[in-house]
């Protein structure tokens, strides 16, 4: 029979367990864990890091770019090798160095990434280890299905399904603070990408390198960006991009500079493939399929108008070579 701290034990991890795996996000579910592991551990220490391959594929080094809860200690060069030396598939590895027992766990992403979250303690009881153990299981097979369902099967990007989430969740955050973009002279954009003439691709060559341009496409377009911005395929050879915080000019370079690389880049047994894009500031749409619509309606004007080119929905509107969007009233289905 438990002892009453035994019942209270368990009930925390069972509160723990639910209270993870209602998140739905991947920064909230990091912030969870950590939350669980303190209530319940207490003198333990968190740190989660994510972790990139080196210049020219060397050492594997910390991503500083990457959005993570704040590290409880800082991460040595030593725990950097032992956490890119994990195997995913097996159970957190002990370490000791300079005085603290470290339980260390990985996670690896796509566009080979890897998520590494480290904890520490003087000395861990063997009861507390289990528990951060098991802790650390659940979130990783629990964060696995979680990755796997917003991404693309082929290419590893974000999905339709987690671009209606990131552009809900950027339209709520803009009603909260209206006027802070403008007074930075910045903006947040949504941008549609769109392969050129990709149906004659699949006719002349076959599906199966329609599919290889497809993910060299990914590739290119990602490794173009920021990793604070955010790539999705929307479907077939149409992808989305949300760039944030960066002013008109900028957003302008960024997006021929994706144009350029896939204008130059010579894709296996195709050669040259083009990309036209349309884009739009995220302001007031207040739903996240007028921000697409905008955006997509601009796409269809570079599409139509010579293709391989970069189209402003605002500036198409100002100039008159298109109408402004009407809003109706009712359900929009774009999503």
């Amino acid at each position: 029979m438990q002892s009453p701290r035994q019942s209270e034990i368990t009930h925390e991890v069972i509160e723990s367990v639910a209270q993870l795996t209602e998140q739905r996000d991947e920064l909230t579910l990091l912030r969870k864990l950590q939350a669980s592991i303190l209530e319940m551990l207490p003198s333990v220490q968190v740190c989660m890091v994510c972790l990139v391959p080196g210049p020219q594929g060397g050492h594997w080094i910390l991503d500083a770019a990457c959005t993570l809860p704040e590290p409880m200690f800082p991460v040595s060069d030593s725990l950097v090798a032992e956490a890119a030396g994990l195997d995913p598939d097996v159970p957190a590895r002990q370490v000791s160095h300079g005085g603290w027992n470290y339980l260390v766990s990985g996670l690896d992403l796509a566009e080979g990434r890897r998520k590494a979250i480290v904890l520490r303690q003087a000395e861990w009881a063997p009861a507390d280890l289990r528990i951060a153990q098991g802790m650390l299981k659940i979130y990783v097979n629990f964060a696995r299905m979680l990755f796997d369902s917003e991404r693309d099967t082929l290419t590893g990007l974000y999905n339709r399904k987690k671009l209606e989430q990131k552009l809900g969740e950027l339209l709520a955050g803009r009603i909260k603070g209206r006027n802070r973009k403008r007074d930075q002279e910045t903006d947040d954009y949504l941008a549609v990408l769109d392969l050129d003439h990709f149906k004659r691709i699949n006719d002349n060559y076959g599906h199966l390198i329609g599919d290889e341009v497809l993910l060299v496409f990914a590739g290119l377009v990602r490794n173009a960006l920021r990793d604070m911005d955010w790539v999705f395929r929307y479907g077939g050879e149409e992808f989305v991009v949300l760039i944030k915080d960066v002013s008109p000019a900028t957003i302008v370079a960024i997006l021929d500079r994706i144009r350029t690389r896939i204008q130059n880049h010579a894709f296996p047994q195709v050669g040259q493939v083009t990309v036209s894009i349309g884009y739009t500031a995220i302001g007031d749409q207040e739903l996240p399929p007028y921000v697409f619509e905008e955006a997509d309606r601009a796409l269809y004007y570079a599409k139509e108008n010579g293709r391989n080119q970069v189209c402003d929905y605002g500036d198409l509107v100002s100039s008159g070579k298109l109408e402004p969007e009407e809003r109706h009233s009712g359900s929009v289905e774009l999503f």
